[in-house]
């Protein structure tokens, strides 16, 4: 069946105003390995419908990194979309990145595309960092959404991972404290939803539950290990940096994990 569209999903770029902004168990410097992602995305065979971004855009909520996010990866060819992360200011990306003038707080929106409707949820709610949390109201919004009377075929999109994963200081530390909550919220569209995508984990995973989707990409700076009873973060200083592309067809989704050298 031909692809309704095809669309590249990145994320935690962690880009610093800093050219050398690094941490001891990075090969490369933030700002090395989101040029080179955006060489790579730029000189891709086929172009893509756009480029999904779920968050950690920049280094920290500093809003003096947001001119060197937009000069980096306003060299990206196709449209982005945006999500915040918990290291991002979510104003000031909205503001400085995206140049909007009314800034959403949360930054939760819808978008379509080919007739694919993607819903971009805020998981940045009251919650003890870096961990995430959805609040009522986005709840309300999302299930309202996947409740309605609607064949088309649905995406999700968050920054936080929202279902365990088998690795405690992921499940522990990381994770969407309300992320049973936001699953429920997605039940009723579960036939048409195509895939929950999300960033955060540093690392490309999938989680099957109920006949939902969730799929996780590589940063483009740092990789994280994600073992069985692994309980402190560890970074994969040998592991490259990645982006998934990912088609969307009437009834399937298929994900090409890709990666690239710095």
């Amino acid at each position: 069946m031909p692809p309704l569209l095809r669309f590249i999903h990145i994320s935690d770029t962690h880009i610093s105003p800093d050219p050398d902004y690094h941490r001891e168990y990075t090969p490369h410097s933030a700002q090395e390995g989101a040029r080179a992602l955006v060489r790579e995305l730029n000189a891709l065979p086929f172009t893509p419908d756009f480029v999904l971004h779920t968050g950690d855009v920049a280094y920290n909520p500093d809003p003096d990194a947001y001119p060197t996010c937009r000069d980096i990866l306003g060299a990206i060819r196709y449209p982005v979309y945006y999500l915040a992360g918990n290291h991002d200011d979510s104003a000031a990306l909205q503001r400085i990145l995206l140049r909007h003038e009314d800034v959403l707080l949360p930054f939760h929106y819808t978008f379509a595309v080919n007739g694919v409707l993607f819903a971009c949820v805020d998981s940045n709610g009251p919650a003890e960092p870096p961990r995430g949390y959805v609040t009522d109201e986005q709840l309300a919004w999302l299930a309202g959404i996947c409740a309605a009377d609607d064949e088309h075929p649905l995406v999700v999109a968050v920054h936080h991972n929202v279902l365990p994963v088998d690795v405690p200081w992921l499940d522990d530390y990381m994770p969407m404290v309300n992320g049973e909550a936001f699953h429920a919220a997605l039940l009723p569209a579960k036939d048409r939803l195509r895939g929950v995508f999300h960033g955060h984990t540093h690392q490309q995973t999938d989680t099957l539950r109920d006949g939902i989707l969730y799929s996780s990409v590589a940063s483009s700076w740092s990789q994280f290990h994600g073992w069985p009873e692994m309980t402190h973060t560890t970074p994969d200083s040998g592991a490259e940096p990645g982006y998934n592309m990912v088609t969307i067809t009437p009834d399937q989704t298929f994900i090409r994990r890709c990666r690239f050298a710095v």
